[in-house]
């Protein structure tokens, strides 16, 4: 029997380099076409309904949601008393779920770490919802403002609830994040490479009717519906 040996380091790291490079090339191509490929062709925004914002810092991209309208309360999940400060409870929140070590350890993306990077990638349930309290927003460059119908706003409402954790008392758990207007909250579900933060917006859109590509892992894929 023949064992398999590397003969040369170089020719092992260049290999490695090369299958890298492929993947890469792979993964961004196909995150590309499904960016531009959309999912519910025929919608249109509702000339009655609720108005809803995507924003990104040019890497994650967040939902923001009026916390009570049309009937729906997420008051019991984002409480009052979680704030310090009760003043900076918001009309809105700002939500984006993510990879609980990078959004833990990372408050700027210059504080990453690279093992907290790798497990992003090969993937991890250790997830969260990062909650910020919005007050009246305004559209902006990074922030862009679509009306969906109620029913549809029913629908994006629910996925949210859904994505928190609760305890044994059904509540949800929130832990302190990057400042006074912002929270961490245990979330569900897995985040990998092909799971991203962007792609959970781009799915809870998706999955409530709302024209967006079929797959949106990296921010580009979100925003430029809007």
């Amino acid at each position: 029997m023949k064992l398999f040996r590397i003969n040369s380091v170089w020719r092992a790291i260049r290999a490695v380099i090369v299958w890298s490079a492929l993947l890469l090339g792979i993964y961004m191509t196909s995150a590309f076409i499904g960016s531009f490929v959309p999912a519910n062709n025929e919608w249109t925004p509702s000339p009655k309904g609720v108005d809803i914002f995507v924003e990104t810092n040019g890497i994650h991209v967040s939902l923001i949601v009026p916390i009570r309208i049309a009937g729906e309360d997420l008051s019991d999940l984002i409480r009052l008393e979680h704030l310090h400060n009760p003043n900076l409870y918001g009309t809105h929140a700002m939500i984006g779920w993510g990879h609980g070590r990078v959004y833990r350890n990372g408050e700027t993306w210059a504080d990453v770490q690279s093992g907290d990077i790798g497990s992003a990638i090969l993937g991890s349930d250790d997830t969260l919802l990062h909650v910020y309290h919005v007050t009246n927003p305004e559209p902006q460059i990074n922030r862009k403002r679509f009306r969906v119908s109620e029913k549809q706003f029913r629908l994006i409402i629910r996925q949210v609830r859904m994505s928190f954790r609760r305890n044994a008392n059904g509540q949800s758990i929130a832990y302190p994040a990057y400042g006074p207007d912002n929270l961490f909250y245990k979330s569900v579900g897995h985040y990998s490479a092909l799971n991203t933060c962007n792609n959970w917006v781009g799915r809870v859109l998706k999955n409530a009717g709302v024209r967006i590509g079929i797959w949106t892992p990296l921010p580009g894929g979100v925003m430029r519906w809007f």
